[in-house]
C-alpha cells in the first residue's frame, strides 16, 4: 500500500468460529436464508464464514423470531425511558419503602452514572445584610432575597443569566483577541482592556439585576414568598410585620400590612392566593383571609375568646384589631415554636414543623389535624418542609442534617392505624447547631438539595440511589442559609453570611 498503509484485514475463520456466540449467529443466518428460499445465499454465507449447518431445515425461522422479541423488548425500553425522563417526579417511583427506575436505564448505569458539579455562575456585590431566605417566582423569572438589617429585594433571574452570558462570551473573546483588540497576550501583561470590552463587576450586575428593594422592615427579613398568580410578594420578619406588596409598579405600593406580637419565621400562600398560612414564634398556625385581613384557625386547637386582655393581632392598615383566641386542646398542638409551614400544591392539604421535633398534617379544608408525626428527626427540630409538585410526598430537613421523604398516601383518614409515611433519607445523621438547614426539590424532582451539618456545603441527593452527586462551596467558605432550586430550571440560588446572592448552575463532566 502506499505510504505504508495496512490494509483492514479481517479476522480468521478460525477466530470468528471459536466464539459460540458467532458461530450460532451464522448458523441462525443459514437457517434463516434456507427458510427464506435464498440457497445460493445461504451457500455463500457457509463458504465465507466456514460455518457449518448440521441440519439446515431444522428451527429455520429461529433468527427471525429472536430478532422480533428483542425488538420488541428495544420499544418497551424505549417508551420506558421516555417516560421516565418526562414524568420525572419523585413520587412516581416510591412504592413500599423502595425506589423504582426502569431496569433498562439500571443495567446500563444511565442514571446517576453521568457526573456533574454545580458551578458559580453569578456571584451578587455586598447586600448589606446576612442573606437568611431565598425563593423562587411560580414561573422562575423572578427570586427573592431575604436578610438581616432589612434586606428585602427580588432580582430578575432573566438579566442575571443574559448579562453572565454576555461576560462569558466577552471574556471567552478577549481571551482570543476576536473583539478586534490588540492581541490577546498584551492583556495578559497587564494593559487594560479598550473601552466597552471590559467585564461588568459584580456591583453593576447587581444593579441591573434588581428589580425591586423594600425598606419597611426594621429588623431581619425572614420569609419572602411569591403570590402564585398576582403580582404580589409577601415578606415578614422579627419585627412581626406582615407586607404585601404589588411590585408591578416602581413604588410597590403596601397592599396589607399586619402586625403580630412574635417574629414571624415562615409564611407559604394558599394555591388560590386567598389565604396566607404563617409560622410565627407560636406554636400555632395562623392562617389568614388576605380579602377580610381575619385570622382563621384550625379547628380543635384555638377556641374563640370573648374576653380581650390584648390585641394578639393588629391589622393596621384597616386600624381595626382582630379576634384574639386561646388553645383549646393540646393534644392537637406543637409544643414548641413553629419553624416552617407550606400548603400542598392543590391547597388540600397543610404541614407545619416545630422546634419540638415534629410535624403535623392538617386538611386544607375542614382545618383539623390528619397527622403528627413524633420524633421525625429522631427527636431534633424539623427546620424546613416542602411538599413534591403532585402533593403526594412531602421533603423535611432537620437539625439531624438529615432530609427524610415521606409518603402521604400511607396515611387514611378512616384509619387510626397508621402506616409510617417516612420513605427515605439522605444523609448521615449529625448534630446540627443552625436552625437554618433546609432541604428543597430539583426542578425534576430528581435530586434532593440539602445543607450539611455547619451549611457550609449543599450536597444533592439522587432520589434514586442516595448518594451525593454534586456538592456546593463557597471560596472563601461561608455558611448559606438561604437555599432556593428554580422550578423549571437545572440551577440553584443560594445565599449566606457574606451577604452575597449566588446562582450555581450545572457543568457536566464525563461518564
Amino acid at each position: 500500500m502506499a505510504g505504508g498503509a495496512q490494509p483492514h484485514r479481517k479476522r480468521p475463520r478460525q477466530g470468528v468460529l471459536v466464539d459460540p456466540l458467532s458461530r450460532e449467529i451464522y448458523q441462525m443466518v443459514v437457517r434463516q436464508l434456507h427458510h427464506d428460499g435464498f440457497l445460493a445465499a445461504a451457500s455463500a454465507v457457509c463458504d465465507a464464514t466456514g460455518v457449518v449447518v448440521g441440519n439446515v431445515e431444522d428451527q429455520g425461522d429461529r433468527l427471525a423470531r429472536v430478532v422480533a422479541a428483542g425488538l420488541s423488548v428495544n420499544e418497551m425500553e424505549r417508551r420506558a425511558e421516555e417516560e421516565f425522563h418526562s414524568t420525572q417526579v419523585v413520587e412516581r417511583f416510591l412504592s413500599a419503602s423502595k425506589l423504582y427506575m426502569p431496569l433498562s436505564l439500571s443495567s446500563r448505569w444511565s442514571v446517576g452514572r453521568r457526573c456533574l458539579r454545580m458551578r458559580e455562575r453569578f456571584m451578587s456585590a455586598s447586600l448589606g445584610g446576612v442573606v437568611r431566605d431565598i425563593s423562587f417566582s411560580p414561573d422562575g423569572a423572578y427570586v427573592t432575597c431575604a436578610g438581616t438589617n432589612g434586606l428585602a429585594a427580588i432580582f430578575s433571574l432573566e438579566t442575571i443569566e443574559d448579562l453572565s452570558a454576555l461576560d462569558e462570551a466577552r471574556a471567552a473573546n478577549r481571551a482570543r483577541a476576536l473583539d478586534g483588540s490588540r492581541d490577546a497576550g498584551s492583556f495578559a501583561n497587564g494593559e487594560t482592556a479598550p473601552k466597552g470590552s471590559a467585564l461588568r463587576n459584580a456591583n453593576e450586575v447587581t444593579e441591573l439585576a434588581m428589580v425591586r428593594r423594600f425598606h419597611e422592615h426594621t429588623q431581619s427579613v425572614e420569609v419572602m414568598r411569591f403570590h402564585p398568580t398576582k403580582p404580589i410578594v409577601l415578606s415578614g420578619g422579627r419585627d412581626g410585620n406582615l407586607y404585601l406588596r404589588n411590585y408591578a409598579y416602581p413604588d410597590s405600593r403596601v397592599v396589607l400590612k399586619i402586625h403580630d406580637t412574635v417574629p414571624i419565621r415562615d409564611a407559604s400562600f394558599h394555591p388560590s392566593g386567598e389565604y396566607i398560612v404563617l409560622a410565627a414564634n407560636h406554636h400555632l398556625p395562623r392562617l389568614i383571609n388576605v380579602q377580610t385581613e381575619k385570622v382563621l384557625t384550625p379547628p380543635g386547637t384555638y377556641a374563640s375568646s370573648t374576653a380581650h386582655t390584648g390585641p394578639q393581632w393588629e391589622a393596621e392598615e384597616s386600624g381595626t384589631a382582630t379576634t384574639s383566641y386561646r388553645p383549646s386542646d393540646r393534644g392537637a398542638q406543637h409544643s414548641a415554636a413553629l419553624s416552617s409551614v407550606c400548603f400542598s400544591p392543590d391547597g388540600r392539604t397543610m404541614i407545619s414543623t416545630s422546634l419540638d421535633g415534629t410535624w403535623m398534617l392538617y386538611d386544607g379544608v375542614s382545618g383539623r389535624v390528619i397527622y403528627r408525626a413524633e420524633n421525625a428527626h429522631s427527636g431534633v427540630p424539623v427546620t424546613s418542609v416542602v411538599y413534591s409538585r403532585t402533593g403526594n410526598v412531602a421533603l423535611t430537613a432537620g437539625m439531624d442534617s438529615t432530609a427524610r421523604l415521606w409518603d402521604l398516601r400511607r396515611l387514611h383518614a378512616t384509619s387510626r392505624n397508621y402506616q409510617s409515611p417516612e420513605v427515605t433519607s439522605f444523609g448521615e445523621p449529625t448534630k446540627c447547631d443552625h436552625r437554618s438547614i433546609r432541604a428543597v426539590f430539583s426542578a425534576n424532582e430528581s435530586h434532593v438539595h440539602c445543607h450539611d451539618s455547619t451549611l457550609l456545603a449543599v450536597h444533592s441527593y439522587c432520589v434514586y440511589t442516595g448518594v451525593v452527586t454534586s456538592t456546593v462551596t463557597t471560596q472563601p467558605s461561608f455558611m448559606q442559609r438561604g437555599l432556593a432550586a428554580s422550578p423549571w430550571a437545572n440551577c440553584i440560588v443560594t445565599g449566606g453570611d457574606d451577604s452575597r446572592l449566588r446562582m450555581w448552575t450545572p457543568a457536566w463532566l464525563p461518564s
